[in-house]
């Protein structure tokens, strides 16, 4: 029996947006990927010379001590939702007829999808392939697959968006451009549900907003939207 949540979450993400040419698409890559760098922070400079002090004794922990790190430890990894400022910008995009929503402090870049993907074997089926772009390997994936849209048509992906500084890429078909939103235009989620990657829905648009971190941890475990 399909999941009745899942119809109504794939009617709320119907596109409101027209198609745009390949020139503004390319327009919006350059402009996103501006605004992206201004967001990244400016690392420290290392020395070249390092001075390390002297390795301490590292003292034994006892059973009790070691049961209070395991408690703490998975007290962490529980889940949150996004921390953003009271306005962020958000990166939306469509695929499908679907329209998603991703902070750009989110996003890693935006390059074009061309079709030298490698293929790999054993992968799941919403595994593209891999795409090299400079010197750093990509892992495509097929967003209407892992999602499970259930479309027979072929999509005709154009980009694909980096989640974060990870080696996962989001294939996309358009690209919608990007906005300002409040925390008030969002209907957040209070709690983990079956869907860790969902962290709310933008209220005029009616569409996903993108918990990256928690996408990525689907993905690094080979699970699909469903978390199979």
């Amino acid at each position: 029996m399909k999941n009745h949540n899942d119809k109504a979450m794939a009617n709320y993400f119907t596109s409101m947006l027209s198609e745009q040419s390949a020139q503004a698409s390319e327009t919006l890559v350059n402009d996103v990927q501006e605004q992206l760098e201004s967001l990244q922070p400016v690392l420290p400079i290392l020395p070249q010379t390092l001075v390390f002090s002297e390795q301490e004794a590292i003292p034994v922990e006892t059973t009790e001590q070691l049961s209070e790190s395991v408690t703490a430890s998975k007290q962490v990894k529980q889940w949150k939702n996004l921390e953003l400022e009271k306005e962020f910008q958000v990166l939306f995009f469509e695929l499908a007829g679907l329209t998603f929503a991703v902070p750009l402090t989110d996003l890693g870049g935006i390059h074009h999808l061309d079709k030298s993907l490698n293929s790999l074997l054993g992968k799941p089926d919403w595994f593209s392939g891999v795409m090299t772009h400079g010197e750093s390997l990509y892992n495509i994936v097929d967003t209407a697959k892992w999602i499970k849209i259930g479309t027979t048509k072929p999509l005709n992906y154009s980009h694909y968006i980096l989640l974060g500084s990870t080696e996962w890429g989001l294939s996309c078909e358009k690209l919608l451009g990007t906005e300002t939103l409040t925390v008030e235009q969002i209907k957040w989620r209070k709690v983990e549900g079956k869907r860790p990657w969902l962290a709310g829905m933008v209220k005029e648009k009616m569409c996903a907003l993108i918990h990256a971190e928690e996408l990525v941890k689907l993905l690094n475990s080979g699970m699909n939207i469903h978390g199979h």
